[in-house]
């Protein structure tokens, strides 16, 4: 079954507007990320959590925090995720603008859109508009998926999951490192109103990537 393919994220003002909490972009061309990092993604996104201090501004910073039961998990969970969540620097410096939090206890259920896969919600929008998803494939690889059903907690037709989600990620880290960056940056550009030559390097680096927004 066919899921289609994009990004969903919250506006960054000036950089590009979203009309309501979340807007969703189909076959969304993204901003690169330095996967040639030394130590890949996760040095990199380490290399960002003294930025938070810099960017949290009158008001401060939200971030996911938090412990989550990543290990002992009945399916099979990617390493990638689980060396995430076992680092509580990572794990509780990841900024969110959007008040999301890390689903503790990651409810799993079969996948409705792939024979054999299963879902494992592992983020949470604060008001239910999004909900985050490992979906762990038969071959044992996995990929992100995003969508506003809850599909742990009720059934959903097929049909209407495959209208509902989002594969928004090839893999946790690729998903990871662009939702800490998309959040630093709207601390940065909308929540302080910094100018392009006040942005921190690696918010800069990723956001002059983005289109520009006609509209603003």
């Amino acid at each position: 079954m066919t899921i289609k393919n994009g990004w969903i994220s919250f506006g960054l003002g000036r950089l590009g507007a979203v009309y309501g909490t979340y807007g969703g972009t189909l076959g969304a061309v993204l901003p690169t990320l330095p996967h040639d990092h030394p130590g890949g993604l996760h040095a990199w996104m380490r290399e960002l959590v003294p930025l938070g201090d810099l960017a949290k501004g009158e008001y401060g910073m939200d971030t996911l925090g938090g412990p989550v039961a990543a290990t002992g998990h009945p399916a099979a969970l990617p390493e990638s995720f689980v060396a995430f969540m076992a680092d509580p620097v990572l794990r509780d410096s990841v900024p969110t603008c959007t008040c999301c939090y890390w689903e503790a206890g990651l409810p799993a259920a079969a996948s409705p859109v792939r024979e054999g896969a299963r879902l494992v919600r592992f983020l949470n929008d604060q008001q239910g508009c999004v909900f985050w998803y490992l979906h762990l494939l038969p071959d044992g690889s996995h990929e992100v998926l995003a969508g506003s059903e809850a599909y742990d907690e009720y059934e959903v037709a097929p049909e209407q999951a495959a209208e509902d989600l989002w594969r928004v990620a090839p893999d946790f880290d690729e998903f990871m490192a662009r939702f800490w960056i998309e959040n630093l940056a709207w601390y940065e550009v909308v929540g302080q109103g910094r100018p392009d030559d006040e942005l921190s390097a690696p918010v800069r680096a990723y956001v002059l990537q983005l289109p520009v927004d006609t509209d603003q």
